[in-house]
């Protein structure tokens, strides 16, 4: 008799229940409210960019002596990385890093390159130590 007490009990609980039902989290972090942030830093970072460009050749053929045909040839170079590397971005943010952090790596590289390339026009020696060692 006991045995089919235990039974019947057994059949009454459902399947798929859970011990720990998930409450959703009363201050969730990211979503819609960090959206505004990320359009305005990607923005931003493409001012920054675009306004870069169209200087860089002037620069190049004028404070390193660069032909126009190497000085676009860096040009085209860096645009390609730039518009490619998100791809490499976007693989590392879904496996490894998340967005938010990969959005903040992108961020602090791309300025430390602009800030390199501002030392270089600040600094007048930078630029030789880095092209022309032997001079």
């Amino acid at each position: 008799m006991e045995s089919v007490s235990k039974k019947t009990k057994m059949e009454k609980q459902p399947l798929m229940s859970s011990s720990n039902p998930t409450t959703p989290n009363p201050n969730p972090k990211g979503g819609i409210r960090t959206l505004p942030f990320i359009i305005a830093n990607e923005a931003f970072e493409r001012v920054a960019s675009f306004g870069l460009a169209p200087n860089m050749i002037f620069y190049l053929t004028r404070e390193y002596n660069m032909e126009t045909k190497s000085a676009a040839n860096i040009l085209m170079i860096w645009s390609a990385a730039t518009n490619l590397l998100p791809v490499a971005g976007a693989i590392a943010a879904d496996t490894y890093l998340g967005r938010h952090r990969m959005i903040g790596f992108g961020s602090i590289a791309s300025l430390l390159g602009m800030i390199l390339l501002w030392f270089t026009a600040i600094f007048s020696r930078s630029k030789t130590i880095f092209l022309w060692p032997n001079k």
